[in-house]
């Protein structure tokens, strides 16, 4: 009998169906990574019903609209992977995991994320690794330029049929997308103390723009010794 069930949202709109029908279910952990778009709902504090066994179980991240501001990148998706989801999906210890593989957020689409296949397979073997090794049931949802499509699905089953995800490549976080991942941190580190916290969080953010300085910095200029 299966009694824990994650769903993990990556469509560029927000699952406003599915949240709705888990969210007063303390058993289903609902997970979105979503744009500030069409519907309009996702926001980072619609975290489950307040004082109920459901709270946290709602997990938001809503990246700043990509038509208006500079879009999400691979860098803040697997920023958010890093300090929200996985910890997160390792303290509720699901028994099945579901996927809304919406591709409608890569490169190619015309909603001007342009994340990468290498991203898509990345998360998917993050999954695959969480401790008690649930199912994973990966379903295709959406994404409207084939090409794209493909890439993306061809990336994720790989993955799924056992080869070894390529390296991800480094991409910081952006501004705009930090904010929008401390605010999902915020509102659910309260629920999920001591597995997700607001400090822990900037620091990895403050790390990996770190990173990002280091990968680019110019060479030091040799000075000649007379």
């Amino acid at each position: 009998l299966i009694t824990q069930v994650a769903i993990l949202d990556w469509d560029v709109h927000h699952g406003n169906g599915t949240q709705e029908i888990f969210y007063e279910d303390s058993h289903v952990l609902y997970a979105s990574l979503h744009a500030d778009i069409y519907p309009g709902t996702g926001a980072a504090a619609e975290a489950g019903p307040a004082d109920a066994a459901a709270t946290g179980r709602n997990v938001n991240v809503m990246w700043p609209d990509p038509t208006r501001y500079p879009a999400a990148s691979d860098g803040d998706y697997r920023a958010a992977l890093d300090v929200l989801l996985l910890p997160i999906m390792r303290a509720f210890d699901p028994a099945l995991v579901l996927v809304s593989a919406g591709f409608d957020a890569a490169a190619g689409e015309s909603f001007k994320l342009a994340l990468s296949p290498a991203l898509f397979a990345h998360m998917t073997q993050e999954l695959t690794r969480l401790p008690a090794a649930p199912p994973l049931v990966v379903a295709l949802e959406g994404g409207y330029h084939g090409p794209s499509v493909g890439a993306c699905c061809a990336a994720v089953l790989r993955v799924l049929l056992g080869e070894e995800a390529a390296p991800l490549p480094h991409s910081p976080p952006t501004s705009r997308g930090e904010k929008a991942l401390l605010a999902a941190v915020r509102a659910q580190a309260a629920a999920w103390a001591p597995h997700v916290s607001e400090a822990a969080a900037r620091r990895y953010l403050e790390a990996e723009r770190g990173r990002g300085a280091s990968a680019v910095a110019p060479p030091l200029k040799r000075r000649r010794c007379r």
